[in-house]
């Protein structure tokens, strides 16, 4: 179950996070969210004007990186997950593999983006972005929990 919630989670800020391509629509709760995001994450960071001109751009092309990782390894893990009983030693090697693949490639994004936001922001700043993730997932995720109990009742 908790998987599942930060599966959701994590989808809320994919969609929210960055632009979304022309076809695609954003509905109100969106939109809602992604200005939900800038202003928490503005407050906590504590971003100039100006520095929040320079860093949103850099901090969106990193979630959608992120995004792009994060939801191939999401589809080998569901895959993986549906057919493990008829995989082979080796399928499942292959599987086990990649998804150290994708945590590697996880780490050398956040590596690439930490010296991309060092060069924009004094360090504390920096430290303060990724308190800020952490923290607006967790916001999120109160939330969803307090709408489903308000659903319940």
């Amino acid at each position: 179950m908790k998987l599942f919630k930060s599966t959701a989670i994590f989808f809320i800020l994919i969609l929210c996070t960055f632009k979304l391509q022309a076809q695609e629509t954003i509905t109100d709760k969106e939109e809602e969210i992604k200005s939900q995001k800038i202003a928490f994450f503005t407050n906590k960071i504590g971003l100039t004007p100006e520095e929040a001109q320079v860093f949103w751009p850099i901090y969106n092309s990193y979630w959608e990186k992120k995004n792009k990782i994060v939801g191939d390894r999401k589809d080998k893990m569901t895959y993986f997950a549906e057919n493990n009983a008829k995989m082979s030693n080796e399928e499942m090697i292959k599987y086990a593999d990649q998804y150290i693949r994708y945590e590697m490639e996880l780490a050398e994004l956040l590596n690439e983006y930490h010296k991309k936001f060092k060069k924009i922001l004094p360090i504390e700043k920096v430290m303060k972005i990724y308190l800020a993730d952490y923290e607006f997932k967790t916001y999120l995720l109160k939330r969803i929990q307090k709408s489903g109990k308000t659903e319940k009742e």
